[in-house]
């Protein structure tokens, strides 16, 4: 009996004690205090290290087109221009397509072609003889021979020196018509197409052989 009186009263002395021990030192043996909480700090980003891009250099052997703006090898820097190897010359466009521009070179003049020489045998045969009048007649040159010339005749004619030719020669790319007794009636120079163009010997009138 009095071991058990003595152990209920002990038992209320160490559970005293041991409340007095954690209300005095609190959590970490030291006095508890409230917890306070506190606002998150704003996350501020890091600064982004700035970059600095440029052009890749071109190839080995590739041909470069200046940019807008710079001077070419023209040295014209309104007007930029690369010549080439084989002699085109780049000229840079606003939108930035560059293509070579070809050389032209100049394309010679057509020459004009000299009339062919006449031949005895080319003027040989019937013209029309167109006389100062304004009138047309037939003049015949004829291959036989008369004396150092060839016979000719005219028909219709109303010119009187006309009307008097007998003969004919071909002297280089001239024809001499020629009247009775031998004198020069007219002379006629080859003009353009088939056709020669003069005048009579007395009176200058023109004269025109056609076909």
């Amino acid at each position: 009996m009095k071991l058990t009186s003595l152990c209920v009263a002990i038992l209320p002395l160490f559970a005293l004690a041991a409340c007095e021990s954690s209300s005095r030192f609190g959590s970490y043996g030291g006095p508890s205090q409230p917890m306070v909480q506190r606002a998150p700090e704003p996350m501020i980003a890091a600064p982004t290290p700035r970059v600095e891009s440029a052009p890749l250099g071109a190839p080995p052997g590739t041909e470069v087109s200046p940019q807008p703006g710079q001077v070419g090898m023209g040295g014209d820097p309104l007007n930029p221009t690369v010549p080439l190897e084989n002699g085109d010359i780049i000229a840079p466009t606003p939108g930035g397509n560059n293509t070579p521009t070809p050389r032209v070179a100049a394309l010679p003049k057509p020459e004009t072609a000299a009339p062919r020489a006449p031949t005895r045998n080319g003027v040989t045969g019937n013209w029309t003889l167109s006389e100062a009048s304004g009138g047309h007649c037939k003049a015949t040159l004829s291959s036989a021979p008369a004396l150092d010339l060839y016979k000719a005749s005219t028909s219709g004619c109303k010119s009187r020196e006309m009307q008097r030719i007998t003969a004919w020669e071909l002297r280089g790319s001239d024809i001499y018509l020629y009247e009775q007794g031998g004198a020069v009636a007219a002379k006629l120079q080859q003009g353009g197409g088939n056709s020669f163009s003069g005048a009579t010997a007395k009176s200058g009138a023109p004269v025109t052989l056609s076909k």
